[in-house]
Order: structure tokens, then sequence, then C-alpha cells
């Protein structure tokens, strides 16, 4: 008896979430689970820069533009990706940012739902082997970062998945609804299972960085910090008060991508058609935990930020005026250099600005599936600094001089 195999396709293989669930792909549930994993991004991504394993069963094939019509994404999967009959499981996890940092939210919205159109009809038409369909959404479902109706909103946690949507207009920019409304569409009559995965904000790295990521440049504003004002000293936390003391659940993108293969490849019967939060804990881990905790890793002492704050502390401007030191810390620590873009400074401050309510999500319905994976309060953190050391983008723990 030959067992079937199991080919992964993941959409957004070189972002946050997508990179992290190639890479676990290859060694979980088992090192055998896939026979192929299968990663799509539509700019380049070369093997030798992406951070993935050396695995022969890793594939990455570029240049699928889902923002462009149905048939154009059918025939630039048909050209790029061998075989695709084989796939079985497809995890969604692309996402695009287009317009953000602008007024025009629900531009972002029609994009990224158009996007996961073409997904869905895609590989419900060329997959013939489909077993299971992951999309990623996440706490917005809830109607954390509407942040321009947040009066309107009301927010109880610990928010879980059978929470109702939030009622038209404050709801209307939240495009997972979209998303899980033509998912179910697609599916219907299909034999093919999918469900959801509601994720908060991520902690991760992608060695190609995204302007969706705030991890590494918050590891070099401390590293730098550390290394203009030297070990000891006493680093402020850059937000509000507000946002310093609210309570969340940390979502790191191992648990996050272990959550959705162990979803999709152990339960797939028990998740279909359900939603599921993931996080690193159902205990709420603030800032206040994890700010020291952090701040100690550089050999810094964080201090908390004083009831009076109110905004983001401009350390984006802090890091271009001290350029100069970062460039002469690279060269006496052999690190790469590395470039922050604008973007990413709006979208890391728009996190420690904005996002200042308790919003802590429940874990009992992917726990009564039994996945129970946790980190402690500040580990995904610990371990993306590990693996900016691993990069040299960062100094090692032993090799600070003083």
């Amino acid at each position: 008896m030959t067992l079937a195999k199991n080919v992964a396709l993941v959409f957004g293989a070189s972002g946050i979430s997508g990179w992290a669930v190639t890479k676990c792909a290859l060694s979980y549930p088992t090192p055998t689970t896939f026979t192929r994993v299968i990663g799509l991004t539509n700019r380049p991504l070369p093997l030798e820069k992406s951070g993935l394993p050396q695995d022969p069963r890793l594939e990455l094939h570029s240049g699928v533009n889902l923002r462009g019509s149905l048939d154009e994404v059918l025939a630039q999967l048909q050209e790029k990706v061998p075989n695709l009959e084989e796939v079985t499981h497809v995890y969604y996890l692309a996402y695009s940012n287009a317009t953000a940092y602008s007024v025009d939210v629900m531009a972002i919205r029609d994009i990224n739902v158009g996007m996961t159109y073409n997904a869905v009809h895609a590989v419900d038409r060329l997959c013939k082997n489909l077993k299971f369909f992951v999309l990623q959404t996440g706490t917005n479902n809830y109607g954390v970062a509407v942040f321009r109706f947040q009066e309107h909103i009301e927010i109880n946690p610990p928010l879980r998945e059978d929470s109702p949507r939030i009622p038209s207009p404050w709801g209307d920019e939240i495009f997972y609804y979209a998303q899980v409304d033509l998912l179910k569409e697609a599916n219907r009559g299909k034999s093919w299972k999918w469900c959801e995965v509601r994720p908060d904000q991520i902690v991760g790295h992608v060695p190609i960085p995204t302007s969706m990521t705030y991890v590494e440049p918050l590891a070099l504003y401390l590293m730098l910090y550390r290394y203009v004002h030297g070990a000891g000293s006493t680093v402020i936390f850059p937000g509000p008060y507000t946002n310093y003391t609210h309570t969340y659940t940390s979502s790191s993108q191992d648990i996050i991508a272990r959550s959705e293969l162990y979803l999709s490849i152990e339960k797939p019967d028990q998740a279909h058609g359900e939603a599921f939060n993931t996080a690193d804990s159902a205990t709420p881990d603030p800032w206040t935990i994890v700010w020291p905790q952090i701040c100690e890793y550089f050999g810094l002492k964080g201090q908390g930020a004083a009831l009076e704050d109110k905004g983001w502390k401009d350390i984006d401007k802090w890091w271009v005026a001290h350029q100069g030191e970062y460039q002469r810390m690279c060269g006496e620590y052999g690190l790469r250099a590395r470039e922050i873009p604008q973007e990413t400074w709006t979208f890391m401050a728009a996190g420690f600005s904005f996002l200042g309510r308790d919003r802590e999500m429940s874990l009992d319905k992917i726990r009564s599936l039994g996945f129970s994976e946790e980190y402690p309060a500040a580990a995904g953190y610990l371990k993306v600094f590990e693996r900016l050391e691993g990069e040299r983008i960062i100094p090692g723990k032993g090799e600070w001089r003083e």
C-alpha cells in the first residue's frame, strides 16, 4: 500500500508568515510529511538569500502576481509551477499593503480580497488533489485595528472565535470577512476542506525584510542604543502608557506556522470550516513584562512609559541621527548593514502607538483540538534575536566590547 503524498503550496513565501510555514513544513508535523514544499512569491526570492533550508523538496517560484486577473494568475501558476495537480495543502499567507500608510484603507481591502479570490479559484481549478486550504487572517476580525471607529467598537477580552462580526459601517474595512465568505462560497460542493487562523501582531523575522516587520528594527535600535550609551543604560519604552500597559497575547511566526500545519494535517475534519485563534500562550504578556526582558538581552535596563506619555517617541529620528555610529559599529563588529525604510518605521510606530486596548485571545478552541505548544513571555523575540545574530545583523551576546 502506497501512502498518499502531501504537497504544500504556500502563497506569500517571502513574508513573515509564509516564510515560517515554508520552513516549518520541511520538518513538521514530521520530517517526511510533505514530499514537496512549494513557495510562491511575487518578487524573486533566491534560495541562497532566503534563509530557508537546503532541501531537495523545497521549490521557490516567483512572478505569480495575484493582483492580476484570474486568467493571468492561472496562466502564471501553470507556467511557473510544475505538476500543480499534485498539490494537496494550500496555505494562503499573501498580503498587499500597496496603499498602506495612506487614508485609503478601503483600497487595501479591495486589493486583498481580489488577491484571495484569485488564489482560491486558481487552486480550486488547478490542484486536482486539493485536500485543505488554510486562510490566515488576524485579530482585526474583532476590530482591534479599526482605528477610525474605535469609539464604536466594543472589545471584550479574552477574544473568542464566535464573537459576532463588527457591523457596517464600522467593520467595512475589515477584509477578513470577505475573504472568509468567498472561501466558503468556492468550497460549496467540493471535497476539500478549509479553516481560518487568527494570530495577533506577529513576532518574527525574514532574511529579506518587509515593511510589515517590527522586531528587526527594534533590535537594531536597542543594539545601537547600547553602542552609543553603553551597557547598563536605561532605555525608555518608545510608545505611550496605554500601549505599554495593555494586555495582549503575542503570536510568534513559528507557533503560527506550526498551528496551521497541525490543523490542516492532523485535524482536518475537526478544523473544517472553523476559525482558530493562535498565539504563544493564553496568558497575556503585556509590554510591562516583555520590554524589560528584551532590553536585558542587549545589556540595557528597560524603563516603562510614564502615565503622561501619549505617543510615539520618535526613535526613527534617533536612528537616523546616529547613522555615523551605526556604520562604525558595523565595521567594528563585522555586521551586515541594514536599511530601515520609512514604511517600516510607520508600521512600527502604529503598532506601538495605536494598539492600546486590552485584546488578549482565548486559546480554548485550538487547545481543544490538541495543539498545546507554547512559548513563555518574550521567547519569540529572543528567538528572532538569535536569528539576527546568526545572520550577522546584530552582535552575539558574548561579543560586546565595552
